[in-house]
């Protein structure tokens, strides 16, 4: 099972903890949680938030989305 994870609002990197743009925790756990129970048999999860830069190589704008999620980083500058 594979499971494609937003930012989360966590300690695991400087910042992210306080970061209005990162997942808060417990919204995360309950989701993956929920999408478990619904779909058991399911190869992964993937959330809506991360499928903009997931596929952006796909659509052709992976560089611009890279600059828009810098760019949107408080603590990257």
């Amino acid at each position: 099972m594979e499971v494609e994870p937003p930012v989360v609002r966590t300690a695991l990197l400087p910042g992210q903890e306080d970061s209005e743009f990162a997942m808060p925790l417990d919204e995360y756990v309950a989701q993956v949680i929920a999408l478990l129970q619904a779909q058991p048999d399911a190869k992964g999860i993937q959330f809506d938030r991360v499928k903009f830069l997931r596929y952006s190589e796909a659509r052709g704008d992976y560089d611009q989305v890279v600059q828009t999620l810098n760019a949107s980083d408080p603590h990257g500058k």
